[in-house]
């Protein structure tokens, strides 16, 4: 964390101090149970699987701290609306599979490799440029796991996959600690202040991003999401200092910005991983867009310039395609589309059902365990958690 006193002048002692606290917090729960879990063998992962799936009944108390991890996984807190979960959903699945993913590619990713803590363990985590497309794969799962109808319910798949996301982060805390991480560069390894910002890059990016394309939200509708997406948060083990007042657009700015203004400008690894992510996302959207590979390629590029703009583009080595000039007609049919969802509700139930469809059956074609599965279950070898390559990848 650097600038600290150009973030104080600008944003107050309190926020600050409280980066200051999450960048060297990382997630106790987890990191325990990934211990426990890494101590116990065969016997107490098999416990796990049991436990995520149908409780933690099913876990003995001589795992105090997979019981405990599960113990706070299963707690909904008392803010938690289910009917605004339901909303949240629907309004997620409204935007359609393509945008879905032209805004987590270009939009979320990209802003999440610029930070060069986040760069800085991909790149020790040895996740660099060839890990490329099965990131995107396995972004593309746990996102479409949580967000399907009634994915967060306990035992369901997007429940199950967060958690396993979280057992993942502190495995590589773990890990990274052990090969003698330090700290005074950037804090711990995947700190609460990493994890918060990677929050935004799920929920203010995207959300802006859509609506820099013509996919505009409601007041209401943005309230289900972030309401949607704390939830995710809670699951995720982020602390809820962070995002418990994230209700909103603004609010979610003023987390970022205060974010943004400690961070020293994105270097190498940054412009290594956003290369690599958008050439993937393009062969990604292939087969659900009517344009050849080059063609393509260049609608990524252009979207991810429009998007972080042209310093930071520049940056990270984005081009300027030409392509770039058919924008402005492609955000007027996205409003079109929109405005004629809004008047006719058919038309949106028309949509969320189409994308619901659209995403199962890309889980159904996903071949092969995820990194974050496979570090679950199965007892850590040496090295990283290593991920297999499903034979036929398909994302949103």
């Amino acid at each position: 964390m650097v600038l600290l006193a150009a973030a104080r002048e600008r944003f107050g002692n309190a926020g600050v101090d409280l980066l200051v606290r999450m960048i060297e917090l990382g997630d106790p729960v987890a990191d325990e149970a990934d211990a426990e879990l890494r101590g116990q063998g065969e016997g107490a992962r098999r416990q796990l699987r049991a436990g995520l799936r149908h409780g933690r009944r099913f876990v003995s108390k001589d795992l105090p701290a997979v019981h405990a991890l599960l113990s706070e996984t299963e707690r909904v807190p008392e803010w938690v609306d289910r009917a605004a979960l339901v909303r949240g959903s629907e309004a997620y699945l409204a935007i359609g599979n393509v945008w879905i993913m032209l805004s987590l590619g270009p939009g979320s990713l990209t802003h999440t490799y610029s930070s060069p803590s986040i760069a800085r363990v991909l790149t020790r985590t040895e996740n660099l440029t060839g890990m490329a497309r099965r990131r995107i794969v396995e972004t593309g799962m746990w996102n479409i796991t949580s967000v399907l109808p009634g994915g967060l319910l306990l035992g369901s798949e997007g429940y199950v996959h967060n958690v396993q996301v979280r057992l993942l982060h502190a495995r590589v805390r773990a890990r990274l600690w052990q090969q003698n991480w330090d700290p005074r560069e950037s804090g711990g390894p995947i700190n609460q202040l990493e994890m918060a910002r990677t929050w935004l890059d799920f929920t203010f990016v995207p959300f802006h991003a859509l609506q820099t394309f013509g996919i505009t939200f409601s007041e209401s509708e943005l309230a289900d999401l972030y309401h949607f997406w704390r939830y995710v948060a809670h699951l995720l083990g982020v602390h809820p200092d962070l995002y418990a007042g994230v209700t909103s657009q603004a609010k979610a700015a003023d987390l970022l910005g205060l974010i943004s203004a400690t961070e020293q400008p994105p270097g190498e690894d940054a412009r290594a991983l956003t290369q690599a992510m958008l050439v993937a996302v393009a062969d990604l959207l292939g087969p659900s867009v009517p344009t050849s590979p080059p063609l393509t390629l260049d609608l990524v590029h252009a979207v991810a310039r429009r998007l972080h703009g042209d310093v930071m583009a520049d940056t990270l080595g984005i081009r300027k395609p030409l392509v770039r000039h058919v924008l402005g007609l492609i955000t007027l049919a996205n409003r079109l589309r929109r405005w004629r969802e809004r008047i006719q509700p058919g038309a949106r139930a028309q949509t969320i059902e189409k994308t619901t469809t659209t995403f199962e059956g890309q889980l159904a074609s996903l071949r092969g365990e995820t990194t974050y599965q496979r570090n679950a279950e199965q007892a850590p070898v040496a090295g990283w958690p290593k991920a297999v390559e499903p034979a036929n990848e398909k994302v949103p």
